[in-house]
């Protein structure tokens, strides 16, 4: 049995539990468009996993397992939206780059795959926090990345709807699907600055 004092060593040894609301997103620069602000706004994204395909091979009487490939699910991101929808026209613009709705002509896929890196965040050496009427705004400085990936040749194959309603405090939100070739692990030795908000 592992005691509390040995669980306490090895967290602090690696610098405490990985938490979700740490994480920063950077998305490509599209159409001329900064991102920084994109980078900031999302509020929800994940970390994609890997499947490895097997079919099964007989030899004898034993089957076994025999690896031939590998899948790839989809990742989906949410942002905030602010009153100038910058994000929702960043996202429409990059897919009428893959098909254009005027023309209804489809591009070559070179020309709208693009590299978007996640990265899971360690603990902040210095963190600011404010709160802005049901917005929480967070700041940690000093904050380098544990784990990173890469999306290769990615590119938005759903941008959903946005719903409205009569709630007085509730933010907009937009999701996005992001598809892609495969993903790689990545080494991001650079530090960050990250941003978070959140609603309470």
């Amino acid at each position: 049995m592992v005691s509390v004092d040995r669980l306490k060593s090895i967290t602090n040894f690696k610098r405490g539990f990985a938490k979700p609301n740490q994480f920063l997103v950077e998305l490509p620069p599209f159409a001329g468009i900064s991102t920084d602000e994109l980078n900031i706004l999302c509020s929800r994204v994940s970390l994609p996993g890997k499947q490895i395909l097997t079919h099964d091979r007989r030899i004898n009487m034993e089957f076994e397992k025999v690896a031939y490939g590998y899948a790839v699910d989809d990742v989906t991101m949410s942002f905030y939206l602010l009153n100038d929808y910058g994000l929702r026209k960043y996202f429409d613009d990059w897919r009428n780059s893959t098909i254009n709705e005027e023309t209804l002509e489809v591009a070559y896929k070179e020309t709208y795959q693009r590299t978007i890196k996640i990265h899971q965040m360690t603990r902040p050496i210095l963190g600011i926090g404010t709160k802005l009427g049901p917005i929480r705004a967070s700041v940690d400085l000093g904050t380098g990345a544990a784990y990173s990936i890469e999306l290769i040749d990615a590119f938005p194959t759903t941008v959903q709807s946005v719903d409205f309603s009569n709630e007085l405090d509730g933010l907009l939100e937009v999701s996005v699907q992001i598809s892609y070739t495969n993903w790689r692990r990545i080494q991001a030795s650079q530090k960050f600055i990250n941003f978070n908000l959140s609603i309470t």
